[in-house]
């Protein structure tokens, strides 16, 4: 199984590139030019084909009324799928991606307990959920684990079986 180690901030780029591909397989493609605009950290001005400079709320309109309908002719520019529609395909395991990354942010950060990022996602995909583990966590438990083995196996020699002991 693929481990990825990675810092919260690479956690935060890696969730957010999902949750772009995730609205992209729904229609939502003004999203994309968000996304972009966070990850460069500057707003975009853009000078496009008919010769207009557009800031981002133009730049998606325009992709709105000229890309989504050749890219998703039977959604009108206002529309898109929601998940767990077939229609995204794999957008779902995105989904469930994204909200798994998302909801240990908002653990780290403290969110409420109502908000928008912290809850556990919908799983309508048959993939299972990704798991976001500490690693300081992780090798905590393993030395402990590591310890009862060994006081399992001491226990055994004396002739003394303990219930709780690892095997």
């Amino acid at each position: 199984m693929p481990m990825i180690k990675c810092t919260d901030e690479q956690a935060y780029l890696i969730e957010l590139c999902l949750e772009t591909m995730c609205r992209a397989t729904m229609g939502q493609l003004t999203h994309v030019i968000e996304s972009l605009e966070q990850i460069r950290g500057k707003l975009f001005e853009v000078k496009c084909p008919d010769g207009e400079v557009r800031s981002f709320y133009s730049l998606g309109k325009y992709i709105e009324e000229m890309i989504k309908p050749i890219l998703f002719p039977e959604l009108s520019s206002n529309q898109s799928y929601g998940v767990g529609q077939k229609a995204i395909g794999k957008g779902q395991v995105l989904y469930e991606m994204v909200k798994v990354l998302q909801n240990y942010r908002a653990e780290k950060d403290n969110h409420p307990e109502f908000s928008v990022t912290k809850h556990k996602p919908l799983h309508y995909s048959k993939e299972p959920l990704i798991e976001v583990l500490n690693l300081q966590n992780e090798m905590k438990q393993v030395k402990k684990k590591k310890g009862l083995t060994m006081r399992s196996k001491g226990a055994r020699a004396g002739g003394v079986k303990r219930k709780g002991y690892c095997e």
